[in-house]
């Protein structure tokens, strides 16, 4: 090739570079999108679909099941519905867990239900309550719950930011207290307390809920749980669970 002709030939070989230059660079800004987690797809080293791998998202969710699951009287015609739910997995968070928890008489039919939502931390133990069933003249001896669906995702187990005392329990007035402290210099908001009453066999007698609105940066509070009625059965250990919920 003469000389003139490999510069003609040069020329439309830089122009031809500098086009497909400008046309991947155009593409890795406008268009090209990297593998992430929410894409949608299989790739990274995921294990499923934007699951596991690198994502934090967990490809199957772990079964979990109540400990124990109680129809605790509180009037006539009226229950709680209480369960005991345990995380069993020390990393691994879930959030919006569907749960189901049903009442049933001696014939094993259904008297009632509620339908909620629950979150839990890793490894955290915590109380589902759902208060006044009304159950009618319909008497439930036994309950279920059932949890669904939800998202998973590994995350780190969070220390404890309130302190809990419990106080005495007296069986003349009914009523349990129990010191609740912020360990931390900012407001928390939205906390639950859950009273639970055991008798000797270790079955729960009885339950009972707080809410408070907001505990004070350093702040106290002390919870105070009533019954209305004698106790079906004696009381020898009392409980109290606290937990913080982000929905008021």
């Amino acid at each position: 090739m003469s000389w003139a002709g490999q510069r003609r030939a040069g020329i439309a070989f830089g122009i031809v570079a500098v086009f497909a230059s400008l046309t991947a660079l155009s593409w890795y800004l406008f268009i090209y999108e990297p593998p992430s987690c929410f894409d949608g797809i299989q790739n990274q080293d995921e294990l499923g679909m934007d699951c596991e791998g690198v994502c934090a998202r967990m490809c199957v969710a772990p079964r979990t099941d109540a400990l124990w699951t109680r129809a605790v009287k509180t009037a006539d015609g009226v229950y709680h519905g209480v369960a005991l739910v345990k995380n069993p997995l020390p990393n691994v968070s879930g959030t919006d867990l569907a749960y189901v928890l049903s009442l049933y008489d001696r014939g094993n039919i259904l008297v009632a239900e509620r339908r909620g939502t629950l979150a839990l931390s890793p490894g955290e133990t915590r109380i589902v309550f759902e208060p006044n069933v009304i159950t009618g003249e319909r008497i439930p001896v036994r309950a279920l719950l059932k949890i669904d669906g939800g998202v998973w995702e590994r995350s780190e187990a969070l220390q404890s930011t309130i302190r809990m005392r419990l106080g005495e329990l007296s069986e003349e007035t009914r009523t349990l207290t129990a010191e609740l402290e912020n360990l931390t210099a900012s407001p928390i908001e939205h906390v639950i307390a859950t009273a639970l009453l055991y008798d000797s066999e270790g079955v729960l007698v009885t339950a009972s809920e707080t809410r408070l609105d907001v505990l004070p940066a350093r702040g106290r509070y002390e919870a105070t749980f009533t019954w209305p009625e004698p106790f079906e059965r004696p009381v020898v250990t009392s409980d109290v669970i606290v937990r913080t919920d982000a929905r008021p």
